[in-house]
């Protein structure tokens, strides 16, 4: 039986494929090609500039490499996941780190050329390190990997390039992954230069100078369009010749596409949009767990009532937490509650030990002096909806239980970030991926300092203390018995409560395989082949 909600998927789906563009690329066909579905528009191709967003990141993974990468693990469902443990080499043919652990000596492959031809040459790398180290975000990443400025870097000859580091450290290599990291043409990016604009920023964003497994056809912020470089040696030559990355605002629109064949991958798929799709079997709703990622409810631990621990432990019990994993995030990821036993060495995130326990929550309330309650503002992000409105409904029923009266704020992305920025806000809902999915990268990431990712607004000089005393080259004992410690801090102290570690869910049509789940959890293209 057809019903209206099919019927009007169908017609939805009918009419969004005479839109979908038909592109005069030579030897295109259906085959070769890859039609990806997303919400986003891609303001900029630049990963390193003002302007880029998670569509920048995925598209820049394509059109430009990084000097190292991670291996990637097969997984039962024919899809893949990258490992954060393993690095492999991209641009980058070896690496060696010197005895004492402060020089890291990159190895370029000598075969390795851009997109116009040129070779690579080590002093490309060093022009674009000290490029991202003059941008703050791309900045405060390298920073994380004991980069901070230009005279650590140097070209020793054309295929090698060399880190000096004040100290050792483990992320030293491990920035280099990240889409900051891209290593461009600085020879063309020069010629684009203007004394305004010394590092071409202003070109970049509508240019791509790279040298990457595609290369850029043609851009608009709604629809970028990439051909195969196939003269790339950096890995293994992907099977498709053209990606075409699309922007369809509808997520019904997007996953019809992908039933009727239309399109390849759409992501971004709300529950009851995922749920049906997988219902009706004509493409694959897939799930792919997040190993670098944790939703949350964050409390704004320098603010009355939230500075006060007994108040945020409060919190922590009241929550329902199974309710929330099984009808909010339809039992998919990792639930972050209720553990066992001492936290896990060198691991992060990782399941608190708090259950729901509302007796124990009013008590703590009571010896916080909070007996009769208060009311509380939650805001989370509007983009962020499709959970979040099921889940801050859930949040303020269970907080009012013991007395929190929990207001919703429903709020723009920007406004958001503004007010994480401004540290204006109560209680919020949030998720974050996190670049490098080492524990100490976390803590320090989430857990201190002032950018929008402490979203705790968590200011504790023991932590500081901790990450500061951890020896860049800890053995794996040390690591694992410091990391545990510092586990314990931030899961007792609960200026973030973990719910769970996420999944990313889209849908793809049947007989395509490859698809790689990466730390910015957006298509890559370079693996995806027709069976």
């Amino acid at each position: 039986m057809t019903t209206r909600r099919d019927l009007c998927k169908s017609l939805l789906a009918t009419s969004a494929l005479a839109l979908w563009p038909t592109i005069p690329v030579v030897a295109q066909s259906r085959d070769n090609t890859a039609r990806i579905a997303w919400p986003y528009d891609t303001a900029s191709l630049d990963a390193v500039g003002i302007g880029a967003q998670r569509s920048t990141w995925s598209v820049s993974l394509h059109l430009y490499d990084r000097l190292v990468t991670y291996a990637a693990t097969d997984r039962s469902d024919g899809t893949r996941q990258y490992d954060p443990a393993r690095l492999r080499s991209e641009l980058a043919e070896s690496w060696q780190v010197s005895p004492d652990s402060r020089t890291v000596t990159f190895r370029l492959r000598p075969d390795a050329r851009f997109h116009d031809g040129s070779p690579v040459t080590a002093e490309d790398v060093r022009w674009s390190i000290e490029r991202a180290l003059t941008v703050k975000s791309a900045a405060g990443v390298m920073a994380v990997g004991g980069l901070k400025s230009a005279d650590q870097l140097k070209a020793v000859d054309a295929t090698t390039f060399q880190v000096t580091l004040p100290a050792p450290n483990r992320f030293a290599v491990l920035v280099f992954t990240i889409p900051f990291a891209a290593i461009i043409n600085s020879k063309l990016a020069n010629q684009n230069a203007t004394a305004q604009d010394p590092w071409a920023n202003e070109w970049l964003k509508r240019n791509a100078a790279g040298g990457g497994a595609y290369k850029l056809e043609s851009f608009r912020n709604d629809q970028v369009l990439l051909t195969r470089n196939e003269s790339w040696t950096c890995g293994d030559k992907p099977g498709m010749q053209q990606v075409i990355f699309q922007t369809v605002p509808e997520s019904a629109t997007r996953g019809a596409l992908v039933e009727r064949g239309a399109a390849d991958i759409a992501v971004e798929i709300p529950p009851n949009d995922f749920a049906a799709i997988e219902g009706r079997g004509q493409a694959r709703a897939l799930a792919i767990p997040m190993p670098n990622h944790m939703d949350l409810m964050a409390a704004n631990s320098q603010a009355a009532p939230f500075d006060d621990l007994r108040v945020r432990q409060a919190i922590a019990y009241a929550l329902p937490y199974q309710q929330i994993f099984q009808s909010v995030f339809r039992g998919r990821g990792t639930p972050l509650f209720g553990a066992k036993g001492e936290p896990k060495p060198a691991s992060f995130p990782q399941p608190s030990d708090f259950n729901t326990d509302p007796d124990r929550a009013m008590a703590l309330l009571k010896d916080a002096g909070r007996a009769g309650g208060f009311e509380a503002n939650l805001m989370y992000s509007v983009a962020k909806a499709a959970y979040f409105d099921p889940l801050s409904l859930v949040v303020r029923d269970a907080l009012g239980k013991i007395g929190i009266r929990v207001n919703i704020d429903r709020i723009p992305g920007a406004q958001f970030d503004e007010r994480v920025v401004a540290r204006n806000f109560q209680l919020l809902l949030d998720n974050r991926v996190a670049w490098l999915s080492l524990p100490d990268y976390w803590f320090t990431a989430f857990y201190t300092g002032t950018s929008t990712s402490n979203l705790g607004n968590f200011n504790d000089p023991k932590l500081d203390r901790m990450l500061k005393d951890l020896p860049g080259d800890a053995s794996p004992e040390l690591y694992g018995e410091r990391t545990a410690e510092m586990s314990r801090l931030v899961l007792t102290e609960v200026p973030m409560i973990p719910l769970r570690q996420g999944a990313v869910e889209l849908v793809m049509s049947r007989g395509l395989s490859g698809y790689t789940y990466w730390f910015h959890g957006l298509p890559d293209a370079r693996d995806l082949r027709r069976a």
